[in-house]
This record gives structure tokens, sequence and C-alpha cells, in this order.
């Protein structure tokens, strides 16, 4: 945990640590998310909160630029987003992305 707020305010990305050990990623250290609209750099923090497969983040610090990961999709009658759910891919963040 201390190497996160080390970092400075992000969202964080939790993960399985069997995911975390496939993807090279440990508790604390950078790492980025591509779907298919984006990419974001998040902080790994590795959990067994999450079943292997799944990552999770709260879209907390509009910096991190979880949010553009999803599409634009919106109710046309309340304009409330459609859930953030998308299909990702991980890989720990390396010094020119």
């Amino acid at each position: 945990m201390a190497a996160r707020s080390l970092l400075g305010a992000s969202d964080c990305l939790d993960l399985h640590p069997a995911d975390a050990a496939w993807f090279g990623a440990r508790d604390g250290t950078p790492v980025t998310v591509e779907s298919r609209h984006r990419q974001a750099r998040l902080v790994a923090g590795v959990g067994t909160e999450l079943v292997p497969g799944q990552v999770f983040c709260a879209f907390h610090f509009p910096a991190g630029g979880v949010n553009s990961l999803t599409s634009e999709h919106a109710d046309t009658v309340t304009s409330c987003p459609e859930y953030k759910v998308t299909a990702a891919r991980l890989r720990p963040t390396v010094a020119d992305d």
C-alpha cells in the first residue's frame, strides 16, 4: 500500500495475484490497461478480492483516463452511461509509455 501513495493520486487497478504474476505486475507498480477504445495508466493493487481473469477499477481520478476505456453510449431517456464493463488487456508500464 505504501508504494501507491508514492506514485501520487491515481486510480488503482485491482487484480488477482495469479493475474498479476502472469502479466508481470506487483502491488503498487504502474500498469497500462488497454481496451479497443483507449489506454490508461494505473497502479496495480494485488489482492484476492477478485477472481482470476477479472480486474476492477473505481473511476475516481479523471487524470487516470479510466472512463476513456469504455464506450460513450448512454441511455437515451435518462442519459445515464452504460455499465462500465469492457474487455481489456494489461501490461506493465514502461518508461516510454
